[in-house]
């Protein structure tokens, strides 16, 4: 029978049109070689407003946020052309993401057991636009997609290279 991929259950999802900007270091420093705080450029001040205040009308009537459970944050930037998607880098907007949903979804960054984060090209999404979602975990458990990424072979591979004595 040809029946629809179960999908594992996600506790909060949203998507925002745009191309999420990238977060950079926080520190440099300065001409006297002290650390100082970088100002951030103003589209990444807006884009964490425009982000924080939608999470905020999202969540109002959610009173299961801030979790204390860990989590899982799954992010994927869809870009609408070939140049972006060249230049952009995945790590540097997932720390965007994750400084947005800090204190709105899970109330440390320790929370996040497993983070995804994934840039595409897809016909069915013809614009920029950045898909978040949120599924709590408990401390023991993993989500369908870490297991399926490779969990077991993970764990397979550091047996063998183990007993080989290689650490």
């Amino acid at each position: 029978m040809g029946g629809k991929k179960k999908q594992t259950k996600i506790d909060f999802h949203t998507g925002i049109v745009g191309i999420v900007p990238a977060t950079q270091e926080a520190l440099k420093q300065n001409e006297v070689d002290v650390l100082v705080r970088k100002t951030e450029k103003d589209s990444l001040v807006n884009f964490k407003k425009t982000l924080g205040s939608k999470l905020e009308l999202d969540l109002k009537s959610d009173d299961s946020f801030p979790t204390d459970d860990e989590v899982f944050v799954f992010i994927v930037q869809y870009f609408a052309g070939n140049r972006e998607y060249q230049r952009r880098d995945v790590d540097n907007m997932a720390k965007t993401i994750l400084d947005v949903l800090c204190g709105r979804l899970y109330r440390d960054d320790s929370q996040v057991k497993t983070l995804l984060v994934s840039k595409k090209i897809e016909k069915r999404v013809p614009q920029d636009f950045a898909y978040i979602a949120v599924k709590k975990v408990g401390t023991r458990g993993d989500v369908d997609a870490l297991k399926i990424s490779g969990i077991e072979r993970s764990v397979t591979l550091y047996q063998e290279l183990k007993s080989k004595g290689v650490f």
